[in-house]
């Protein structure tokens, strides 16, 4: 098999990467591994995890494909009774903290990716009975990562913290968000007579975050339960064997988000973190680079979290006192910006020159990066009219974007804001002004496929995204790094041809041809060969439903899966 090469190569390399472990026992009824979500859901750096899979690892030889690599993964050839769900994973000293997508594959098939969590803190497991104050889980270490599970209707975990008067504790949860937990959890902060001193519920998305300083020494409490991603009519607690989490409950150095939020290689110079117990040492930091992603890591082993911001196609500069004058902050076109609304009702000013006719586009992301501000922006001339106000784009997409003609040569003057006057430390944001470029995206109708040897085709429906402003050129569809005997001629979508929203690829393979691996679909603009990117699939299971005022946007990744079984 011959690897595909591309100008995304991050892309590429990420879809491609592998990590094969073979099993070497044997089933009487072959079936493919079916897997819903792992627990523990996560690791340690440099730790060995024994890990569990809720459905089955299906028949032996089973293999592991992982998004990157620093983990080693074993699965028992003839596992003990009882055992047969489990496996070890062992985290390379030099595994990278961070998000890892795991899929388990075999002669018959394969599982859905599904997401493991590497982490720099020590890890501990929740242990029942833990409802009450009296039978809460003490917790010993000063910075440690729960590893729970509300598993049954009604379910609550308390865990037990000793503070001294000063002392800054974060409880910061992950599940829905990252692990798909179908929860929406909340987390309470109690003292040790039992009195509610705050309470958390959407944080990052669903996934809630406590802050909090002792204002005296002495014995706390976290509690945590959770409602239903996809609320019913019941009005109990909720839990399942699927409402997994991580807990990490810490007093040390703790991020939130970076300045800038997002980073230029070029710039070769170190990002601010703002968070809480932050030490001099990590006030800054040196972003990662890595050619399995495209975006950058921030991460060090004293951090009880890691972020990845992303990657930008031009320096990114910090807002100024000047956003708060009437004239504003200067910009010079292209510009990309990280500013926060500090405080209820602030509007932040920013000013640039630019050209008659030329075409560009204003964003203003935060909402996408995980942060509450629901951008509102105006965009006036030099004389003060307004010629566009930016709000949502979409129906739920809560970030500001626009495509604009500058109708003259002069200044041009933006002000940003919080849609409903909200402001406050998390209230970060990502302006950018850059020259309008027509675009493309594609999208595949499933995460997997399995084609059978000497069979009909396997029809595979792509959807293309020609982006605003329309990209127009022909776009060359095809499949890279096909094993031998195993064929897709290229489909060219053109607009003429029902506007160009999608192909279908036929894949055919010889009767004796057996394959597992990732499946790339690319797009190539027939005229500029360099624009060229990866089909994603949205991942089932990993976004549940959410019938809420700011539902998140699917989970799209570009790790599809091809099985080619023997007839």
């Amino acid at each position: 098999m011959s690897l595909p090469m591309s100008c995304h190569a991050p892309i590429l390399s990420a879809v491609l990467a592998c990590s094969l472990v073979f099993s070497l026992g044997t089933s009487v009824v072959a079936a493919p591994p079916s897997v819903n979500y792992l627990t523990p859901a996560g690791g340690q750096v440099g730790q060995k995890v024994e890990v569990s899979v809720d459905k089955t690892l299906g028949t032996h030889p089973v293999s592991v494909w992982t998004s990157q690599p620093g983990l080693k993964i074993e699965i028992p050839e003839k596992p003990a009774k009882g055992k047969e769900k489990q496996f070890t994973v062992e985290i390379t000293a030099e595994g990278k903290p961070g998000l890892y997508w795991l899929r388990f594959h075999n002669a018959e098939g394969a599982s859905e990716i599904r997401p493991f969590l590497v982490g720099t803190l020590p890890e501990v497991t929740g242990a029942e009975p833990n409802e009450d104050l009296e039978h809460a889980q003490k917790i010993e270490q000063p910075a440690v990562t729960v590893n729970g599970v509300l598993a049954k209707a009604g379910d609550v975990d308390i865990y037990q913290v000793k503070l001294k008067q000063g002392q800054t504790l974060v409880a910061s949860q992950v599940a829905n968000e990252q692990l798909g937990s179908p929860m929406d959890g909340v987390l309470q902060l109690l003292n040790h007579r039992g009195t509610v001193l705050k309470q958390m519920d959407d944080t990052l998305w669903f996934d809630p975050r406590i802050v909090y300083t002792a204002p005296e020494e002495g014995t706390y409490y976290i509690r945590t339960f959770a409602f239903p991603a996809d609320p019913n009519s019941t009005i109990r607690f909720a839990g399942a064997a699927s409402y997994i989490y991580r807990l990490t409950l810490t007093t040390g150095p703790f991020v939130d988000h970076s300045l800038p939020l997002a980073w230029h290689p070029s710039t070769a110079q170190p990002v601010t973190l703002d968070g809480w117990n932050l030490s001099d040492k990590l006030k800054t930091l040196m972003p990662a680079v890595s050619d399995l992603s495209q975006d950058a890591l921030l991460s060090a082993p004293e951090l009880g979290n890691n972020l990845t911001i992303p990657l930008s196609t031009t320096p990114v500069v910090l807002e100024t006192k000047e956003t708060q004058s009437e004239a504003g902050q200067q910009l010079t076109v292209p510009a990309t910006v990280t500013g926060k609304v500090a405080a209820a009702q602030e509007i932040d000013v920013y000013r640039f020159t630019a050209k008659k006719g030329e075409k560009l586009t204003i964003k203003v992301d935060s909402h996408k990066l995980g942060y509450p501000l629901d951008p509102y922006v105006k965009l006036f001339d030099a004389k003060g009219k307004l010629l566009k106000e930016i709000d949502d784009p979409r129906r739920n997409f809560f970030d500001a974007a626009l495509d604009y003609t500058i109708p003259a040569d002069g200044e041009y003057r933006l002000q940003v804001t919080d849609r409903f006057e909200h402001g406050g430390f998390r209230y970060v944001y990502l302006l950018s002004i850059l020259p309008t470029e027509a675009d493309f995206s594609l999208q595949a109708a499933n995460e997997q496929y399995t084609l059978t040897a000497g069979d009909k085709p396997l029809e595979i429906d792509v959807t293309i995204d020609r982006q605003s402003p329309r990209f127009s050129d022909d776009i060359e569809v095809s499949i890279a790094g096909l094993p031998e005997g195993v064929t897709c001629e290229p489909v060219v979508s053109q607009v003429k041809d029902k506007g160009g929203k999608s192909v279908k690829l036929k894949l055919e393979a010889k009767k004796d041809v057996t394959f597992q691996g990732p499946l790339v679909i690319q797009g190539t603009s027939v005229k500029d060969k360099a624009r060229q990117h990866t089909a994603t699939a949205v991942i089932k299971g990993i976004s549940p439903k959410r019938n809420t005022d700011r539902p998140k946007p699917d989970l799209e990744l570009p790790y599809l899966w091809l099985t080619i079984k023997k007839k």
